[in-house]
C-alpha cells in the first residue's frame, strides 16, 4: 500500500510540475506573441508614416503641377490675345493703306481738274 500511496503522490507531484511548467510555457509563448505583435504594431506605423508623407508630398506635387499649367493656360491665352490684336491691327494698316491710296488719287483727280479750270479761261 505504501508503494501505492507513493506512486500516486509521485504522480500528483509529476502531474502538477507538468501543469505549472505548461502554463508557464503558455505565458512565455503569450509574452513572446505580445512582443512580436508590438513589433509589428511599431514596424507598421513606421510604415503608414512614411506613405503619408510621400501622399504628402504627391499632393504638393499636383498642386505646384496644377499652378504651373494654369500659368501656362494663361499665357497661352495672353498669346492668343495678343495675336488677335496684331492681326485686327494689321488689318486696320492695310485699310488704312487703302483709304490712304483712295485719299492720293482723289487729291490728284482735283488737283487736275483745278490745273484744267486754271487753263481755260473763266467764262461770265
Amino acid at each position: 500500500m505504501k508503494i501505492i500511496t507513493s506512486s500516486a503522490l509521485l504522480l500528483t507531484v509529476l502531474a502538477v510540475l507538468t501543469l505549472i511548467c505548461g502554463c508557464e510555457e503558455q505565458g512565455l509563448r503569450s509574452e513572446r506573441k505580445t512582443r512580436l505583435v508590438g513589433d509589428e504594431n511599431l514596424r507598421l506605423k513606421k510604415q503608414l508614416e512614411l506613405r503619408d508623407r510621400e501622399i504628402q508630398k504627391l499632393g504638393e506635387a499636383i498642386a505646384e503641377y496644377e499652378k504651373e499649367e494654369q500659368k501656362r493656360a494663361d499665357t497661352g491665352d495672353l498669346a492668343l490675345k495678343l495675336l488677335k490684336d496684331v492681326a485686327a491691327a494689321s488689318k486696320e494698316k492695310e485699310d488704312l493703306a487703302a483709304e490712304n491710296l483712295q485719299l492720293k488719287t482723289r487729291i490728284a483727280e482735283l488737283e487736275s481738274e483745278i490745273a484744267q479750270s486754271g487753263d481755260q479761261p473763266e467764262s461770265q
